[in-house]
Parts: structure tokens; sequence; C-alpha cells
């Protein structure tokens, strides 16, 4: 019987047929091993519980109005101002100085303590980074972000387009699982590192575990209390009337004076949201030598980070930060 059957099936029209059959199925194969098990950027996106969209239409509860965000002194610095002496710039107004270096910490002193009262949220982020003085290609990232216990996931739609990355605080030795995209990351599977292993800070200028809106502001307001502490060596002004992806926000600027005062950073502005308080574009740009000090633009940028698409306490699950989810191999 086999014989019979495989003589039907190698001979004359049959055989070009069983041919054409064979690379059709090799062909389909191939494809299967070289891309994305999913759409790029369905993961986060088509597998959740829908809730509405908080960028840039907001639908949660309200943040505080101005008047709650004026209340109370700046924590943890011994220049903090009193109440009344912290004044936000309104109708397009712009304030310089020591003031606006208050106002800014105290802005995203009121976004720190919303986000640290949220459990999860899922947002859009781009970013663009100088490493070892080249400028890297623009990243952008599908990221899933829960507080307790701390867990991220990401999943890359520009840069190494469907790449994956999980990290939950106290699950797989403290470790970050990685898995690349194309094929190599298909044939790789899933490889456990350090978030600090030279490879993921040869793509970025933090460790893995310093992602999201949360470690963005507490390092910001950080920089923004030494720079109060100072007193000298930096110019500051907090403009009303800016805006960010159709949000209102304020903008905070900063200007130093020389490497000595930052070594890193000449120049850097703030998009702060007006509603939530909270960073949602961050430009930073560092010192290049035979460039006018005034210039910005591709030759000095060190640091872009941006956030769109952002949705609060998206009842995010254990599964959510699991590999088996995402088919991570």
């Amino acid at each position: 019987m086999l014989r019979s059957l495989r003589h039907h099936l190698l001979t004359g029209e049959n055989r070009r047929n069983t041919f054409s059959g064979l690379v059709i199925l090799l062909t389909m194969a191939f494809f299967y091993w070289n891309t994305d098990p999913d759409p790029c950027g369905a993961a986060p996106i088509a597998t959740r519980k829908h809730v509405p969209r908080l960028l840039p239409i907001v639908q949660a509860q309200p943040a505080p109005t101005i008047v709650q965000i004026n209340d109370g002194a700046v924590a943890g610095s011994e220049a903090a101002a009193k109440p009344a002496e912290i004044q936000l710039p309104e109708n397009g107004a712009t304030i310089a100085g020591d003031p606006a270096l208050k106002a800014s910490i105290k802005l995203l002193t009121a976004g720190q303590e919303r986000l640290a009262k949220l459990p999860d949220y899922t947002v859009q982020f781009r970013r663009q980074e100088r490493i070892g003085g080249a400028l890297l290609d623009p990243q952008s990232i599908n990221l899933k972000i829960r507080h307790e216990p701390f867990s991220i996931y990401m999943k890359w739609t520009e840069g190494d387009k469907g790449r994956q990355l999980i990290y939950v605080n106290g699950q797989n030795d403290d470790q970050v699982l990685v898995q690349l995209g194309g094929i190599a990351g298909r044939l790789a599977g899933t490889v456990a590192l350090k978030p600090d292993d030279s490879r993921i800070l040869a793509e970025s200028r933090y460790p893995a575990t310093c992602a999201g809106l949360l470690e963005l502001t507490k390092k910001i307001i950080d920089l923004h209390k030494v720079d109060l502490d100072r007193g000298t060596g930096v110019q500051c002004e907090v403009k009303d009337g800016d805006s960010f992806d159709g949000r209102a926000c304020y903008l905070t600027t900063l200007t130093y004076d020389s490497p000595e005062v930052n070594p890193d950073y000449h120049k850097s502005l703030i998009q702060i949201d007006k509603e939530l308080s909270v960073p949602i574009c961050v430009r930073n740009y560092t010192w290049v030598e035979g460039k006018p000090s005034e210039t910005m633009g591709e030759h000095n940028l060190i640091e872009h980070y941006a956030f769109t698409e952002l949705e609060l306490n998206h009842e995010l699950a254990d599964e959510d930060f699991q590999k088996q989810k995402y088919r991570m191999r």
C-alpha cells in the first residue's frame, strides 16, 4: 500500500502537486519562526480588558486642583517654601528662578504621590538616548507597570520590533526575562539578565527596573532639589500654556551654566501634565564642544522620553507578567 501511495504521489502530474505542497508548507514554517507570534503591539492592547483612555480624554477620577497642588511645603528640601510662597503661572505666564524650581517640585511631588497610590497602568512609551557618545535610534514600546509587587512588561513596536521584556520583583531570581525580536529571538528563546547587565545598559542609560513614570518623576524631583539647595549655576523657568499630544502642560526649562554644575545636562525641557502632574515628555541636552550653547538639536540630545495613551487602574493580573501569556520561549 505504501509503495502504491509513493508511486501515486511521485509520478507525472501528481509529483508537481506534491512538490508544490511541500514548498507551501516550508514557506509557512519559515514565516512562523521568523515573525512575532502575536501582531506587534497586540499583547498589551488587544488582549486587555477595555477601559476608557486617559490620554488625551480623561474619564477617571479628577486630579487634584491647582489649589490642592499648592497646599503644603516641599518635603525633603531645606529650601522648601511655605504654601503661600509657591505660586504657579497662569494664563500663559512664566515664572523664573527659585520660585519656578519650587513650583516644579511641588507639581511633580503631587504627581509622585498620585502615581504611588495607583495599582497599575499601561502606556505607550517612546525613548531615544545617547550612549557612549552615539545617539541611538528611537524605540517605541508598549509598557505595562504594576506597583505591587513591582512588575514590568515591555514589547517593542519600533527598534528591535517584537522584543519582549518581563520583570517581577521577587521572581526569577530578581532577573529580567528578555526575548529578542525576529528570528533571532524565536530561535534563542528567553534570556535571564540582571537589570543592570551590560547588554541592557548598551541600549539604555538606566537599568531595566527604572522603567515607568514613577521612577522618572522621582529622578527629576531629586535633581530639582539638588539644584534648589545649590542655589547657583542653573536658571529655571516654568511656563503655563504648553501642550503635548493634546494634553495641557506646564513647561519646566532648566539651563545649566557649565559641566561643573551638571556634567550630563546643559538644558532640560520637562512637560508636566497639568491634570495628572506627571512628566509626559522630557528632552535633555548635553554639552558639545564647538557648538553654540543655545543650539539645541540631535547633535546634543542625550535623552528623550515621551508617554502617550496612558490608562490608569488597568486591573493587571499576575498573568500579565508571565512569559507564557506572550509565548516567550
